[in-house]
């Protein structure tokens, strides 16, 4: 018998932009183009919010080409915080909420990835396509 889901109710409150760097020397540089995408989450109790960083790169060879790192703050409804997800010395994020916050990132990173590209060489490179559901498939647990 499978367990029933019940809503979270969360809203995306704040991006931040903690890097972008593009490597300009390598741009020429005729090598395969490999993509790295790393996942991290974190938890402000006394907020009821949840951060998700993605950090992608771009890798010519074994070099960087290009480099970005955001976080998504997601606020969960203080209800939602302390009944579903808040326990004792943690916090418990469903793997498909911890997916769907992923995801949210995801999108969001593209978007700040256009706009830090816009008028340069680095506007044809972006994040190639990314199985959020293959990388998680368990709950997520946040000490606090």
């Amino acid at each position: 018998m499978s367990e029933k889901k019940l809503p979270i109710k969360f809203q995306l409150i704040h991006i931040e932009d903690n890097q972008f760097s593009t490597f300009e020397e390598m741009l020429d540089v005729e090598k395969p183009i490999k993509q790295e995408i790393g996942f991290g989450y974190g938890v402000d109790v006394e907020n009821s919010a949840v951060a998700v960083s993605m950090e992608f790169v771009l890798h010519k060879g074994e070099k960087p080409l290009l480099k970005q790192k955001i976080t998504c703050f997601f606020e969960i409804s203080l209800d939602d915080f302390e009944n579903q997800l808040r326990k004792e010395k943690e916090v418990v994020l469903p793997c498909w909420l911890g997916k769907h916050l992923a995801m949210l990132t995801v999108g969001t990173a593209r978007g700040v990835l256009f706009a830090n590209t816009k008028n340069t060489k680095f506007n044809k490179y972006l994040i190639g396509l990314i199985n959020v559901d293959e990388m998680f498939n368990k709950d997520i647990f946040i000490e606090v």
